[in-house]
């Protein structure tokens, strides 16, 4: 609980070191959403406080904490804020631009008619893909989860999903092509 403390009074006496994190995200006090982030920035404060080994017993060292502070609190909020921002986008999207469920197809096939077309854009989509993206398709529509097929083809998920939108965008382009052709 000391330690807690002594890092409440530091930040008390230093806060500008979270108001200079936030201002330089561009998140002034005027937006709704000002208060979030401060308190969010001063948990991280007070985390790299907790963290930080060096003794603070002069002002020379107090200043080198803060300049390291900054930047961790930086960092972190802009890690975090990017974050919310991708799944603000994610959560955005028309449902159209959903990412590939079980098949590339939006609902599943209810005729022998429906089933045969299905396997037709299927086979279409494979023939204009990579071998990498060509196996992604093949293990999703085995329904292997998204964290799982990065692990199996020992790719990051960053990776895995860049690949998975470039499924989608060759979908959607036989998709505009059958429709214009048909």
């Amino acid at each position: 609980m000391a330690v807690a403390q002594k890092g409440f009074l530091l930040f008390l006496e230093h806060q500008a070191v979270v108001y200079g994190a936030l201002a330089k995200l561009s998140i002034r006090p005027h937006h709704s959403y000002f208060q979030d982030w401060r308190d969010e920035g001063i948990l991280v404060y007070l985390n790299y406080f907790d963290r930080y080994r060096d003794p603070l017993t002069n002002a020379a060292a107090i200043t080198k904490f803060n300049k390291l502070a900054w930047r961790f609190v930086f960092l972190t909020l802009m890690q975090r804020m990017q974050k919310v921002r991708h799944r603000r986008a994610l959560e955005e999207a028309p449902a159209n631009a959903a990412v590939l469920q079980t098949t590339t197809v939006a609902t599943a096939p209810t005729s022998l008619e429906q089933s045969v077309e299905v396997k037709l854009q299927l086979r279409q989509l494979e023939a204009i893909l990579t071998p990498v993206e060509r196996r992604v398709l093949q293990l999703r529509l085995a329904g292997l989860a998204d964290t799982g097929i990065a692990r199996q083809l020992q790719i990051s998920r960053q990776r895995f999903l860049k690949v998975r939108k470039r499924i989608q965008v060759k979908y959607r382009q036989l998709e505009l092509e059958g429709f214009l052709n048909g």
